[in-house]
């Protein structure tokens, strides 16, 4: 055989076995994911968790390292009470599965002995810290939108306060005395206010009990939010079938306030060193 042949002999059956070799993943985990009964979002730092199993809720808070993930925090719900409620000290050092990227672009993630599948229902980028806008009449929603994106997590003396909000999801997971609220959920900003739709809600207090997931979680959390500023009130939220929508009331130099329920909502322009992580704005 010719060098030339013997060249090309070799070259089709280094192809040929790279082409039955399973690709690396590649890119990055950070985003929103889901499926029917589970959703994940992960951050560069952090991972907050959602999964049903028959009647169960389960949330976990999970920091991320180098070589996996350590679990900061869960709380089991039944319909009726709280099965289980931990907060860890980050020295308990308890490994966790926050999930792994797939070679076709999905996450595959275990909780409990139980492996999902998850895709991607939203993408976002972890940034540096940025100047954001002041505030501006001619761009309320915007404002808005920009100044409660952001992760902050603090976890000390058994309690874990949690808050990440990207530019279509708001999460949150609180383990406070007196109190456990774990829930994720979609928001939307305009110039009239915003609207917001909970899919997923864990509340218990001395005033109630919630455990609730939407039947098919990702079909819902993935689908945007469409606001009819007709259902917007000058004085008060108001609760539709699509979410709960909070008027805007004013700018108070830059905190923007709006109509909460019972109470009124705040959002200040942040600086620089009060966010964990910062999430770049994405105009919904």
């Amino acid at each position: 055989m010719t060098s030339k042949r013997l060249f090309f002999a070799l070259l089709l059956a280094f192809a040929g076995t790279a082409c039955n070799r399973e690709a690396a993943p590649t890119g990055s985990p950070v985003g929103v994911w889901a499926d029917a009964t589970c959703e994940v979002v992960r951050t560069e730092r952090f991972a907050l968790l959602f999964e049903r199993d028959s009647s169960l809720i389960t949330s976990e808070l999970h920091r991320l390292n180098g070589t996996g993930a350590i679990r900061l925090g869960r709380t089991v719900f039944s319909p009726d009470s709280v099965l289980l409620s931990e907060v860890l000290a980050p020295t308990d050092s308890v490994a966790a599965d926050a999930g792994s990227l797939q070679s076709d672009g999905t996450l595959h993630i275990t909780i409990g002995g139980r492996a999902h599948t998850l895709t991607r229902i939203e993408r976002f980028a972890v940034v540096p810290p940025y100047e954001m806008p002041h505030a501006s009449p001619l761009e309320i929603g915007s404002c808005i939108q920009q100044w409660q994106l952001g992760v902050r997590c603090q976890v000390e003396s058994g309690q874990a306060a949690f808050e990440a909000n990207t530019n279509r999801h708001s999460y949150c997971f609180y383990i406070l005395p007196g109190m456990i609220y774990c829930r994720a959920a979609r928001l939307r900003f305009n110039d009239r206010g915003g609207l917001f739709a909970q899919n997923i809600r864990l509340m218990h207090n001395g005033r109630g009990h919630t455990a609730f997931m939407e039947g098919d979680n990702r079909s819902v959390s993935a689908e945007p939010l469409t606001i009819d500023n007709t259902k917007f009130s000058p004085d008060q939220c108001v609760f539709d079938r699509e979410g709960i929508y909070w008027s805007f009331i004013r700018f108070d130099g830059d905190t923007a306030e709006i109509n909460g329920c019972g109470e009124t909502y705040r959002y200040t322009r942040p600086e620089k060193g009060d966010r964990d992580e910062w999430i770049a704005f994405e105009k919904y």
